[in-house]
């Protein structure tokens, strides 16, 4: 029991600041970033610190088999399935030190902070480390997240390769073999609830003076590829009439989505990968590979863009040949209003301002409000910048969401309704 102590009194402002700014050393970059993508050296080592963090927390880890790791508080009826709370740890190749890592590091704190209260609960409570949330360097994203919610299947994943050809399968090994000390756990591991913590990325909160955001669902995505196949030939030699160029029917093509597929402003859609070959200065282009991301809060009109994409895709069909093609595609969730309401309660009872609000990132929390209660606190991230190196967030701010997290955690730790079991 508690005595009437709360967790969130235990949070220690400059413990959190310190681990955050540990774990960004791990893949840093010149101008002040992080460059961790998943199954990399960099992350691989980060991954020994967070073992190194369980231990002294008296933890057991757990891992499985495209490792996502989770780290068990046990709670005094172990039957009972765990609430999870957590995020991911890799990142852009210029990425920013907060994006996913403060979810696992204010999950480390709050753990640490129900511990140091002498808070003992009904359930245990698990930080989750889901892997290649950000789909930087083997796309799509959400791997790991999504294998453990049954979304996807892990034979699915295993064959995805990164630019160089390297395999999830290939370095999946690596990152296994960095925490021999983790029990291996299968995927589908019975969750009473999940909650992730994570900055906003975007400017609503710092805007509008909040502290937390009580996040109430995520808006849905489409994520497509477009392929445009052309003919190698001269650059000085070949007639206009004859080309067949891959970098000017693209041209055509982008010129279109972009002025028919954001016409409603709450639209989200964005071009940022563009391949090129040969991509050599004297030779007409044979082929122009590029990504989609679409992006809007009501999951019909979502697709109605989608099957657009389709149609002027397939309008400049010739002379070059044109391939269009889905590789991840999301509807709009919506959260649990007990989640929720748990979350607006503890910000109330810490004084705290919030707004509830909706995600327009995707996170891991999508995936697992398919299998059970789940939510999201937000915390202000300067100016919203985001996926850039020059993310940055306050350590009063990151204590904050901290805090409102031990609380909810313990809320949702002895809360025994729900009737799921860790069996």
């Amino acid at each position: 029991m508690s005595d009437g102590k709360r967790a969130s009194d235990f949070v220690d402002e400059d413990r959190l600041w310190q681990r955050q700014m540990y774990l960004a050393t791990f893949g840093e970059t010149p101008k002040g970033g992080v460059n961790r993508q998943a199954l990399s050296a960099e992350e691989i080592e980060a991954r020994k610190v967070l073992m190194d963090w369980s231990n002294e927390l008296g933890l057991t880890a757990f891992v499985d088999d495209i490792g996502n790791l989770f780290f068990r508080r046990e709670g005094l009826d172990p039957g009972l399935a765990p609430v999870m709370t957590g995020s991911h740890i890799d990142s852009q190749p210029t990425g920013g030190k907060f994006d996913g890592s403060y979810g696992v590091v204010a999950a480390f704190e709050a753990v640490q902070a129900i511990i140091d209260a002498g808070i003992e609960l009904q359930r245990p409570i698990e930080v989750a480390v889901w892997l290649n949330e950000e789909g930087s360097r083997f796309a799509p994203g959400m791997m790991g997240s999504e294998a453990y919610a049954g979304v996807r299947k892990l034979k699915e994943m295993l064959p995805v390769t990164d630019r160089e050809g390297v395999s999830v399968e290939d370095a999946l090994p690596g990152a296994l073999a960095a925490t021999p000390a983790a029990t291996h756990r299968e995927f589908g591991y019975p969750v009473s609830a999940f909650i992730e913590a994570h900055i906003e990325q975007g400017p609503i909160l710092e805007a509008e003076g909040k502290v937390v955001g009580v996040v109430t669902g995520i808006q849905g995505v489409r994520r497509m590829r477009v392929r445009v196949t052309g003919e190698e030939a001269h650059a000085g030699t070949t007639p206009t009439a004859e080309r067949k160029d891959a970098i000017q029917a693209a041209s055509k093509i982008v010129t279109e989505l972009y002025a028919r597929i954001n016409e409603d402003p709450e639209t989200k859609f964005t071009i940022g990968m563009m391949n090129i070959t040969p991509n050599v200065p004297s030779v007409i282009a044979s082929e122009v590979l590029f990504s989609i991301d679409i992006r809007h809060v009501e999951s019909t009109y979502l697709e109605e863009l989608a099957l657009r994409v389709e149609t002027i895709c397939g309008e400049q069909d010739g002379p070059c040949e044109v391939e269009v093609w889905r590789i991840a595609e999301s509807d709009s969730v919506y959260f649990d209003d007990r989640m929720t309401g748990a979350v607006e309660a503890a910000c109330v009872a810490l004084e705290t301002p919030y707004r509830r609000m909706f995600s327009a990132a995707g996170h891991d929390a999508r995936q697992l409000s398919y299998i059970c209660p789940t939510t999201m606190i937000f915390v202000p991230c300067e100016k919203g910048i985001s996926h850039n190196e020059a993310e940055n967030a306050t350590p009063g701010d990151l204590r904050d969401g901290a805090c409102v997290l031990a609380d909810v955690l313990t809320k949702l730790g002895n809360d025994t309704d729900t009737g799921a079991t860790g069996a």
